[in-house]
């Protein structure tokens, strides 16, 4: 993350090369989700049912979608010498054809046979998965290089997306087809479509590119890779995490099918309907990993998703009965969308995060460890879960109980790996609570809609535009985004970058670190933002920059690093902003210095600050900033600031405001107040009786020994005498002198 980021233009350059090959494996996507939704998953399971098999046995069909992983390490020594792209292709190839034996099962069946109806499904869901798991170890490697370096979450959710879009069309076609007709004759059709269109996706696969640089180093071995990586503290507690949600998920896939058959007597059709439920929530949850994956951070949302998945598990293993048929569907629906959204968000989540962990070379080695976890993880949440149903019904307990139980269980499991996914390492990451926030809040998902509508301009104009849009909302989620315009060649999209980054409600130690940059690279032009930004957000790190920002010939940086180190309480700067005021003629540099100078607060800088006074004719701005600075350096002199401002109007008024705040005071009334009034009256409005003032500061019980002495001089000086405003501030001085010493006798 420390890496500068591109420039918005290369980004879209190096997605065009990509995007060549991108639309095509999209395409086998949805031909591929198409024909394994067809092959596997309910359409086998209703199947089965339908033959009469048992718990045992749908657990164990159920499992081999997950078994498929054991056989990844074929696949790793099948690439050795021979390209990965063809590996991967021809294994899909080869597994589609494998499940000619359960094209053939209904026609077993129909002759009398279910049991060799229920092997051959059997023999041939397994050829499918020892192909799918070989060519499994080319899938990491090819989406890797599908997805780039930058917008990788989005679009691992792009490929989610399509995959679920496909999944929900092909539930409703299944949906349909189960309501219209029946029987085994059908089942034989859906599965030979099933293995013919993914032959053609498997030949859209084998013209895709050779992913060379996800291939293992030459003479490396997968021992020495997995013993390698797993010496990364991150790989480790991914995985302690990793593997009792693929347990959860494994179980939630296989029998959150049969939950609705078994226990509510759905029909086949509506099952599907219900899947189609199911893979509306993966969809859903597709969309927005889409939007905040890459923004928020893999780990915050694998988090969330996995605390989706824990609550989805809730209502199932409530399973409340419900006689009334339109209840029974709509509380089936919800729970398959729920359960979908959970499932499917955590594994994408998970497979982003894991992406994010391992390196490039590491990848295809490690893929086939990330596969075997989840395999072996599905695969026993998929037989356990089978076998855990039918010894609870051996042991005399009722359907629904087991049902509760079960999924009581996955509660528990999903639970607790939500607990520890919060420990997984991701410093750049958004926090849990952010991320939260920014799903709840309308302001955050309306600046992520701009930065997708920024992604798609092609003109400066249209980018400062919209940039400035979402420094208006001032949401964080926004900095990954406008970081990158940062290293824009237009100047203007620069700036408004740095001020949309102003506005946002925090910023990451990366985003600091590029300001830092910023102060040290680009003087003259924007480094003077970046300064403030520094100052405001208290980086203690930005101190030795805005420190040597102080030479600098840039007027508008120095004084932007003048304000900065006083923000940061920087005292070994102070000798060196107090000369700037001193020596500087630039009318800003000097309101820049005095203010800072107040911010300290010392009173030591009274007599630097006075020493600027002494200049003939300072600018009336400049002068007025360091007459209010010294007021709120002494402090005491309450509501100066609007005595000054009336001053500036209308002196005599102003005068009067003063004086009135003799009234009431101890010893200051009678003669002696109306000739302290009059002596303030003439040196405010001619610089007369400026003995009397000095008189009265010297006797001061509210300032400083040293600053008393030092206003005055300054009361008898003529050259500092000479500007009325701040006669009027020692006349102030004057004032609360005299009030203090009367309260100080009263």
């Amino acid at each position: 993350m420390g890496n500068k980021p591109a420039a918005p233009s290369s980004r879209r350059r190096r997605r065009t090369r990509i995007e060549r090959y991108r639309s095509r494996f999209l395409a086998f996507n949805v031909l591929n989700s198409f024909s394994f939704m067809l092959l596997s998953g309910s359409i086998p399971t209703l199947f089965a049912l339908d033959l009469g098999a048992s718990g045992t046995y749908i657990g164990l069909l159920g499992s081999l979608n997950f078994i498929t992983y054991f056989f990844m390490p074929l696949g790793r020594r099948a690439i050795r010498g021979r390209p990965i792209i063809r590996v991967f292709g021809w294994s899909w190839m080869l597994r589609y054809w494998g499940m000619a034996p359960a094209v053939a099962a209904p026609f077993v069946a129909m002759a009398g046979y279910p049991s060799l109806g229920l092997a051959l499904l059997l023999a041939g869901s397994l050829v499918f998965n020892i192909f799918r798991g070989v060519g499994l170890i080319g899938n990491n490697p090819v989406l890797g290089l599908m997805a780039g370096d930058r917008d990788r979450g989005a679009f691992l959710s792009s490929v989610q997306i399509t995959n679920g879009l496909s999944a929900i069309a092909t539930s409703a076609l299944t949906m349909l087809a189960l309501a219209l007709w029946s029987g085994s004759p059908l089942y034989a059709g859906i599965l030979a479509l099933g293995v013919a269109s993914g032959s053609v996706a498997s030949s859209l696969l084998l013209s895709l590119p050779e992913p060379e640089a996800y291939r293992p180093e030459p003479g490396s071995s997968f021992a020495a890779t997995v013993r390698e990586a797993w010496a990364d503290q991150r790989l480790r507690r991914f995985v302690a995490v990793f593997a009792p949600l693929s347990f959860a998920g494994g179980t939630a896939r296989t029998f959150v099918v049969t939950h609705a058959s078994v226990l509510y007597g759905q029909s086949p059709a509506l099952v599907m309907a219900y899947s189609v439920a199911f893979n509306l929530g993966s969809v859903a949850v597709g969309y927005l990993s889409r939007k905040l994956m890459d923004r928020l951070g893999a780990k915050p949302l694998y988090v969330l998703f996995a605390v989706a998945m824990a609550l989805a598990m809730a209502p199932v293993a409530w399973s409340p009965a419900t006689p009334d048929a339109l209840r029974a569907a709509a509380y089936l629906a919800l729970i398959n969308f729920i359960v979908g959204a959970g499932v499917a968000g955590q594994e994408n989540a998970g497979q982003t995060y894991f992406f994010s962990i391992v390196k490039p070379s590491h990848m295809l080695d490690l893929g086939v460890v990330y596969y075997v976890i989840f395999g072996v993880g599905g695969a026993l949440g998929s037989t356990v879960g089978g076998v855990f149903l039918d010894a609870a019904s051996a042991a005399g307990l009722d359907t629904v109980s087991s049902y509760r139980f079960l999924f009581a269980i996955l509660l528990a499991v999903t639970g607790l790996s939500a607990i520890g996914a919060r420990s997984l390492s991701a410093p750049d990451s958004a926090s849990v609570r952010e991320s939260l926030g920014v799903l709840f809040s309308m302001r955050d998902l309306k600046a992520i809609g701009l930065l997708e509508r920024l992604e798609r301009t092609g003109s400066p104009a249209d980018e400062i535009r919209i940039i400035r849009e979402i420094g208006a909302y001032g949401t964080s989620v926004a900095e990954r985004e406008l970081l990158a315009y940062l290293s824009s060649p237009r100047l203007d999209v620069r700036v408004e970058a740095l001020l949309a980054m102003e506005n946002l409600a925090r910023l990451s130690p990366k985003a600091l670190r590029a300001m830092i940059r910023e102060v040290e690279r680009h003087p003259y032009t924007t480094a003077y933002i970046a300064a403030r930004v520094l100052g405001r957000r208290r980086c203690v790190e930005a101190l030795p920059a805005l420190r040597s920002a102080l030479g600098t010939d840039d007027y508008m940086l120095r004084g932007a690093a003048v304000t900065a180190l006083a923000a940061l309480r920087d005292e070994e700067s102070l000798p060196a902003i107090e000369a700037l005021a001193c020596e500087t003629d630039n009318p800003r540099l000097m309101v820049s210095a005095a203010s800072a100078i107040e911010a300290f607060g010392r009173v030591s800088s009274v007599p630097a600050l006075v020493s600027v006074l002494k200049r003939r004719e300072p600018p009336p701005y400049a002068f007025d900033e360091i007459v209010l600075a010294l007021s709120g350096i002494l402090g005491g002199l309450s509501g100066f600031y609007r005595l000054y401002y009336d001053f500036e109007q209308g002196p005599d008024g102003a005068v009067s405001a003063l004086l009135e705040q003799l009234d009431g005071a101890a010893a200051t009334g009678g003669p002696a107040r109306d000739d302290f009034s009059s002596s303030i009256r003439a040196f405010v409005g001619l610089g007369e009786r400026g003995e009397v003032v000095a008189r009265a500061i010297a006797g001061s019980g509210f300032l400083d020994e040293g600053a008393a002495t030092v206003l005055e001089e300054a009361c008898l000086d003529d050259e500092l005498a000479a500007h009325r405003g701040f006669r009027f501030f020692l006349a102030a001085c004057a004032v609360e002198a005299r009030i203090v010493s009367g309260q100080s006798k009263g």
